[in-house]
Formats: structure tokens, C-alpha cells, sequence
């Protein structure tokens, strides 16, 4: 008898049988031989390395595998496909389906060759099975954070796990609050986290918490390049009102496309012990002025949770106020539209 990915295998093939016996030699071939064309593999290794001379490597140099050298390379597991569809999962079903139709290449008439195709979707699915549970931790001060799964929003969605959102809103009831992070600022993360995210979860937000530094806007109005290992420019360290207000248009944006969205916003101010109070306040005025509900200083970076109380209630008064979430675009629209 067929296992289940050959089933799977005929089934896309459009051959409606079940019994191996019954396939004619054509049918034998087109089920048996994926016809890869090696050049289009897209599928690499991932290792969590920070040897960047891996990132391009040819294999398949040895004496028994002549004739079958490959360029490739290892990418970070974060950068995977895997840890993609490990943060957008339902379930163990979910994932496996999933799993098997992620594309590893295509043959040599141009169509896509699926790891279901290779028959190893069901041994990526175990290989998995216990990734599947979120990892229950805590911060500094003792609140549980569930830590699960991290695409990054360049190359994938960005968001920590569907299951773990779900588990939290289980945990806390009808009357808690759970915060779930969404990477890579504003204009990445939260345009994914809204548009395929939610979508896939059915979840919908309450309130966006925006988060902006001094530092950062101040990099957004021009100012020096910031280099690992250097210390930072005189500019980010002091009161520089000019060059603050030449970066408030990036938050405003990030703002407005929140509010596209027909989310509440708040903008936690971020702050460190170089910002001064004329810097934190004008961003603080900016942020109310583009259309944010609240803005608040927070010191949590040296206060620990105390410096960020007054955002924590900021938070909870936005949550309260009524929402009208929609998403930015239909899924039948084309790519280019």
C-alpha cells in the first residue's frame, strides 16, 4: 500500500488511484521521477553560527558524489521557512500541511517540486512536534512570558507564535491583558502582524503600543552613523532639539499606518538617562499630535516595571475604548495590486 505523502503525491498529479498496481508505466514515471533540476534548489541548510563564510558553500566535492557538486549554503534557523510556519501553526495537522507544502525547488518543466513531493513532510512533522509547544519563562519581576518562534520581518512575518497568544488569552480570562511583540518597527512587523497574522489567528488587537526612543528619531532626522563598538556621537547623547524634530515625521507615519488600520494607538517614549525632559516631552507632543490616544515616558530601562506603570495604565484605558479593525487588502488581489 501507498503511504500517505505518495497519496498525497498522486493526488497533486491528478491520477485518481490508490493501488501501486494499477498505474500504468507513464503514470510510474511521472509519480517516481521528481526530475529536480539542481540549479533551481532553493532549500539550505540552517545552523545558528555566526561564520559568515557558510553563508555560500559548494557541496558535493567528495569522490562519491561526482558529478553532483552544488552551490548553497547555511542560513540562521530564524531565517528558515520552518520557523515561519512554526509562528503562523494551529495545530499538529496544521503545521504538518504546512510543512508539506513548502517548495524546495522545481523540476526542469518549471513546476514546483514541495518537501511533500519529496516524502518527508511527515519526518519534519515529528522532527517538530514538541517545537510546537511554547516555553513558559518570566521576566526580571516574575511575569510569565511565553517565548515561542521568531521569523524575522525582512524575509518572513515576524511575530512570536499563534499558539502562544492563544495559551496567554486562555491563561489570563476574559479580563486579562497579554502583550505580543511584533518585530522589525511599524512599517514590517505590524503591517504583517495585522495583514497575515491576524488573519490566520482570528485574533484581534486592542491597542497598538508603539514603541520610539530619542536615539533612534534622532538617527531618522540625519544624524551620525551609529557604529558597533564606537561610542555614540555627542549628538545622541545631548539635548539636540533640531535634529529630534527632523526625525518626528518617521513616527508620525508609523502612526498614521497604525490608525489605517482602525487601531487605537499609544506611543510608549522609551527613555533612557541621556534624553532630556525637553526631548522626551516634544516627542511626547508628537506623537498626540499625529493622532496617537496617548504618550507616555517610560523608564522601565532603569526603573524596572515601576517606570512603566504609567504605561501599563495608559494601555489598559486605550484597550477599553471601541476599535474598528480592518484589514489593508483582500486576498484576491494580485501581487502587483
Amino acid at each position: 500500500s501507498l503511504a500517505i505523502s505518495m497519496l498525497r503525491r498522486l493526488q497533486k498529479l491528478g491520477i485518481d488511484k490508490s493501488d501501486p498496481s494499477q498505474l500504468t508505466p507513464p503514470e510510474r514515471s511521472r509519480f517516481a521521477r521528481l526530475d529536480i533540476d539542481p540549479a533551481s534548489v532553493t532549500w539550505r541548510r540552517v545552523m545558528d553560527t555566526n561564520d559568515r563564510y557558510l553563508r555560500e558553500i559548494e557541496t558535493g566535492l567528495g569522490p562519491e558524489e561526482k558529478g553532483r557538486t552544488h552551490r548553497t549554503g547555511f542560513d540562521i534557523t530564524v531565517a528558515s521557512e520552518i520557523m515561519a510556519i512554526l509562528a503562523l501553526t494551529t495545530s499538529l495537522a496544521d503545521m504538518r500541511e504546512r510543512l508539506g507544502a513548502m517548495v524546495i525547488g522545481t523540476n526542469h518543466q518549471g513546476e514546483a517540486i514541495t518537501s511533500e513531493d519529496l516524502g518527508v513532510a511527515g519526518a519534519l512533522t515529528v522532527l517538530m512536534k514538541d517545537a510546537i509547544k511554547p516555553n513558559l519563562m518570566q521576566t526580571l519581576e516574575g511575569t510569565p512570558a511565553l517565548v515561542h518562534a521568531g521569523p524575522f520581518a525582512n524575509i518572513a512575518h515576524g511575530q512570536s507564535s499563534i499558539l502562544a497568544d492563544r495559551i496567554a488569552l486562555k491563561l489570563v480570562g476574559p479580563d486579562g491583558y497579554v502583550i505580543t511583540e511584533s518585530g522589525f518597527g511599524a512599517d514590517i512587523g505590524m503591517e504583517k502582524f495585522f495583514d497575515i497574522k491576524c488573519r490566520y489567528s482570528g485574533l484581534i488587537p486592542s491597542v497598538v503600543v508603539m514603541v520610539a526612543t530619542v536615539r533612534a528619531l534622532k538617527m531618522h532626522g540625519g544624524g551620525p552613523r551609529v557604529v558597533a563598538g564606537k561610542p555614540l556621537a555627542s549628538e545622541y547623547t545631548d539635548e539636540n532639539l533640531t535634529l529630534l524634530q527632523a526625525g518626528l515625521p518617521n513616527m508620525e507615519r508609523h502612526i498614521k499606518n497604525a490608525l489605517k488600520y482602525g487601531v487605537n494607538v499609544v506611543v510608549a517614549v522609551n527613555s533612557f538617562a541621556t534624553d532630556t525632559p525637553a526631548e522626551v516631552e516634544l516627542v511626547r507632543k508628537a506623537a498626540l499630535a499625529a493622532g496617537a490616544m496617548d504618550a507616555v515616558v517610560s523608564t522601565h530601562w532603569a526603573d524596572g516595571g515601576a517606570g512603566a506603570l504609567k504605561l501599563a495604565e495608559a494601555v489598559v484605558k486605550a484597550a477599553e475604548q471601541p476599535t474598528h479593525f480592518k484589514f489593508l487588502y483582500s486576498l484576491d488581489l494580485s501581487i502587483a495590486e
